[in-house]
């Protein structure tokens, strides 16, 4: 089961980096007509993510201390808060690859543990429940999201 997570997981960068391709640096934390999530924080947000997904699987955090109020602080801020899109999809890209090399090593009894974190544990009471989650559906809302930010936009979609 655990290879078929790791090809949505793929898939989902593959298909954010596609969807990107004819986004502008300009662009990228332009909020338009009432699409709230632009693709900068949404990249942001999805490396963070991944990070706590690797933190949580033993590896240590190597997300940019400098970047963690901005993805805190949502959004609304500044674009120039903003890294560039050519920064934030190297950062996704780095925590993917972290990711799937450590769920894929990992002892299949550690996804059968308690989620750590208490706040939490409601919605994902395992560590493989918060993992399935975050490699697959938790990406493809936000996938959904650059989808209809573009469409707001009026850029064109190629995906």
């Amino acid at each position: 089961m655990v290879e078929h997570l790791i090809f949505t997981y793929n898939l989902n960068l593959e298909h954010i980096e596609k969807s990107l391709e004819n986004v502008s640096d300009d662009q990228m934390a332009q909020q338009a007509h009432g699409v709230v999530n632009h693709p900068a924080w949404t990249l942001l947000h999805l490396a963070s993510a991944s990070n706590m997904t690797a933190t949580t699987l033993g590896l240590d955090s190597t997300f940019p201390s400098e970047w963690e109020d901005v993805a805190k602080n949502g959004p609304g801020q500044a674009s120039s808060a903003f890294p560039t899109k050519t920064q934030l999809l190297a950062e996704l890209s780095s925590q993917h690859s972290r990711v799937a090399e450590a769920v894929t090593k990992a002892d299949v009894s550690l996804f059968a543990k308690e989620f750590p974190n208490e706040n939490y544990r409601k919605t994902f009471p395992t560590i493989g429940d918060f993992c399935a989650y975050l490699l697959t559906a938790h990406e493809g809302s936000h996938i959904g999201q650059i989808a209809a930010w573009k469409r707001a936009m009026k850029i064109e979609s190629h995906d």
